[in-house]
């Protein structure tokens, strides 16, 4: 019978499976980093975490690890 194995929130109801439901919706996956579906971006987000957790457990702040980011990119700019 089409649409007992819709999700709740399917507006035709007259999918004749769950999976067929969900692909009509389009899903996509969405990455940690927000930054789209890439995985080097992916990769760029997991080694910024590292390195602020490396910064934090020396004793530094999440805060005096941005600055530093943000100080290299004046210097690159020649501001």
């Amino acid at each position: 019978m089409a649409g007992e194995h819709c999700s709740s929130s399917c507006l035709t109801r007259d999918h004749e499976s769950w999976g067929e439901c969900v692909r009509s919706k389009g899903l996509k996956a969405q990455w940690l980093g927000g930054t789209g579906q890439s995985y080097g971006d992916e990769r760029r987000f997991a080694a910024e975490n590292r390195e602020l957790r490396d910064v934090v457990k020396a004793g530094g702040t999440i805060a005096t690890a941005t600055q530093k980011g943000f100080d290299a990119a004046y210097r690159e700019a020649g501001v």
